[in-house]
């Protein structure tokens, strides 16, 4: 079904599941004035970018794919449904655009690369360019500034607090939120939770030491500045509650086994609701309820709470086992350590940076950040994969790092420009959406992209040259 979650499927397939074919082509249009044939270009581009594109869409999968390890079926819908999108994209650029590509003449071929030379790479190469020859220059700026922006954002993260609030979700000023605060202000709260107590005899619930402990417990929830106001069984008369009309309406059933203690909250935060929640557990403890009485909690704001909880637990299940798999992923590509490390360096720096900025600008960590915490994980390694492989192709081909790292930046840079510009353009639209958690993922997501791909450009070419000049300039990383 149609759902918050399923409606993004699209919006991330379209940008996400299009970056394969667009370091393909971009590949190939640099190439083929080179070969001036369609099939030498194909050969040569997909030779080299097979695995690269093949492992990128693996971890992108996989990242989606993990939040099927989140126990609400509705993220488990987003996440699986996109995995398989990725990985239909992925065989469709394996098959499906090089036979596109022979169906066209060299005529159209030619008329497009020369079309493509005089626009869009003339634009990219003189800043690609400056980016290399400043990662050539100050290695040890740039490394050490990372690692102090990186420490920066400790505090940070330290400081993003668990809460959330659907209401929220809505934007400032819109229907809904307005007639929530003035319904709110009118009538000391529209946000409801229960405690249900259930009894084991019928005369229980209605001797006068349970009546006077709700009495108390509703003394309680008055003194909490968020609870508005509280309605029990025990605030109507003895002679009333089991009268001829029967036991009040949703209060008490009619067997006297179960009643509805309800809260009306001036607050729907789910800090609020677990402020609530603990100094009622804490309450209990101390003077407990009437021996053969239990409780639960119950109603949309504790519903709200634990959906909190479960994607919360379901998410840190998720970003672990991704962080895992993409790490052994890395591992089976490279067949070294230091260079599967390496390629994580600025996808863990991204996701400090943009966590930690959210720390300190007091942002919630709520739906969309606990889902993000996890996509940036398959997302912002591409870019370091691409690089990486490239960079140990070049190096074998030209036999030093300088050497490897200069025409890095020329034809594989400007085709991991284009991707981080396809997709920080394909989330531009979310900007617009009505709902602001739409909002947050296409600011979190663009944002992501570009400091991920920023961090790839500026500081694992740095680092490799460090590594080189201090183990020699044939030398490189595992």
């Amino acid at each position: 079904s149609l759902h918050i979650m399923s409606s993004m499927i699209p919006i991330f397939l379209m940008p996400i599941a299009i970056l394969d074919s667009v370091h393909v082509l971009s590949e190939f249009f640099d190439r083929y004035p080179r070969y001036k044939d369609r099939r030498e270009t194909l050969r040569a581009v997909y030779q080299e970018l097979f695995l690269p594109i093949t492992f990128t869409s693996l971890t992108t999968a996989v990242a989606f794919a993990s939040l099927a390890l989140a126990p609400i079926p509705p993220v488990q819908v987003f996440g699986v449904f996109i995995a398989i999108g990725v990985i239909a994209a992925w065989a469709l650029t394996m098959l499906f655009l090089p036979a596109f590509v022979m169906l066209l003449s060299e005529e159209s071929l030619q008329r497009i690369s020369k079309k493509k030379i005089e626009g869009g790479k003339r634009v990219l190469t003189g800043g690609l360019a400056w980016i290399g020859r400043l990662t050539a220059k100050r290695p040890r700026i740039l490394v050490v500034g990372f690692i102090l922006i990186m420490l920066a954002a400790v505090p940070g993260v330290t400081q993003i607090s668990v809460n959330d609030n659907p209401v929220r979700w809505f934007k400032s000023g819109s229907e809904i939120r307005t007639a929530t605060e003035e319904l709110t202000r009118e009538f000391n709260g529209t946000y409801n939770a229960s405690l249900v107590l259930d009894a084991k005899s019928p005369e229980t619930l209605t001797s006068s030491a349970t009546i006077d402990a709700v009495e108390n417990l509703q003394k309680l929830w008055k003194r909490i500045g968020v609870v508005g106001q509280t309605t029990s069984y025990a605030d109507v008369p003895e002679d009333q509650l089991m009268s001829e009309g029967g036991p009040v309406e949703g209060l008490i059933t009619t067997d006297g086994r179960r009643a509805n203690l309800q809260l009306t909250m001036k607050d729907g935060d789910n800090q609020a609701m677990q402020e609530v929640v603990d100094r009622t557990d804490a309450y209990l403890v101390e003077h407990p309820l009437p021996v053969g009485i239990s409780t639960a909690w119950a109603g949309e704001t504790y519903l709200n709470l634990v959906w909190q909880d479960k994607m919360v637990s379901g998410m840190l299940k998720a970003f672990l086992s991704t962080l895992g798999i993409v790490l052994v992923l890395m591992l089976l590509l490279f067949r070294s350590i230091r260079w599967a490390l390496l390629s994580m360096l600025p996808m863990l720096g991204t996701i400090l940076l943009v966590y930690g900025i959210a720390g300190y600008s007091g942002k919630d960590y709520d739906m969309p950040m606990a889902v993000l915490s996890t996509l940036v994980l398959g997302i912002g390694v591409d870019f370091a994969i691409h690089f990486v492989q490239r960079y140990r192709e070049l190096l074998l081909e030209h036999g030093s790092t300088g050497a490897a790292l200069k025409k890095f930046f020329e034809e594989p840079a400007r085709a991991l420009t284009r991707n981080a510009l396809i997709i920080v353009i394909g989330f531009i639209p979310l900007l617009f959406a009505t709902l602001v958690p739409y909002i947050i993922v296409g600011t979190l997501l663009s944002s992501i992209m570009i400091i991920s791909w920023l961090a790839t450009l500026l500081v694992l070419p740095a680092l490799v040259t460090l590594f080189s000049r201090s183990r020699g300039p044939s030398e490189h990383p595992g």
